[in-house]
């Protein structure tokens, strides 16, 4: 990242617990978001996105070498991936996923969250960790394969765990509007919007 100007800087509410296991969820504007979590994020985590990643140039190094690509033209290739998430929240390993389920044709405005990482939150009791990335939309401007974009800052802003022991079936809807509340807030702010 030095070497082609990018500057990662994370800055958090509190310090997670190394030991403990969470679903990460960050906004989603750029290709270089797979690139940040995978060098910003000071904690362990499988990831979890479209299968497609794999395919695109330098990008897909880094999504290479991660575990659960969603092959969301199969019914059968989303039921693996959610068979193989579950596996590893069970087993104690933290997760990954990008709620948006891609990047939307308004950014920097978020597209609406599928709920998918909140219903596994939901069901295994685990905390969401929402992820704020402000900056790399201004990087690499999404759909372009020439970036456009310009060295610079790259930061993350990691949120305070949100507990779910006290959410049911049904919850997810609230849980992934109030995710959505937090980083869009602190995206602005950040941005100075």
């Amino acid at each position: 990242m030095a070497v082609t100007g990018l500057y990662g800087k994370t800055t958090k509410d509190e310090e997670l617990k190394l030991d403990k296991t969470y679903i990460f969820t960050p906004n989603h504007f750029s290709y270089f978001d797979i690139v940040s979590v995978n060098t910003q994020m000071p904690y362990f985590f499988s990831f979890m996105a479209k299968k497609e990643l794999s395919r695109i140039p330098l990008f897909g190094i880094f999504f290479r070498t991660l575990d659960m690509p969603v092959d969301r033209s199969s019914k059968e290739g989303a039921k693996r991936a959610y068979y193989l998430a579950n596996k590893k929240l069970k087993s104690g390993i933290s997760l990954l996923n990008f709620p948006e389920g891609g990047i939307g044709p308004q950014v920097p405005k978020m597209r609406d969250f599928k709920l998918g990482p909140f219903k596994m939150a939901i069901e295994h009791g685990i905390e969401v960790v929402p992820v704020t990335l402000p900056d790399n939309w201004k990087r690499l401007p999404c759909g372009e394969w020439i970036p456009a974009g310009t060295p610079g800052r790259m930061r993350m802003h990691i949120h305070r765990p949100i507990p779910t022991e006290n959410l049911k079936s049904g919850d997810e809807l609230v849980l992934a509007e109030q995710v959505y509340g937090i980083i869009e807030a602190k995206f602005k702010e950040m941005n100075g919007l």
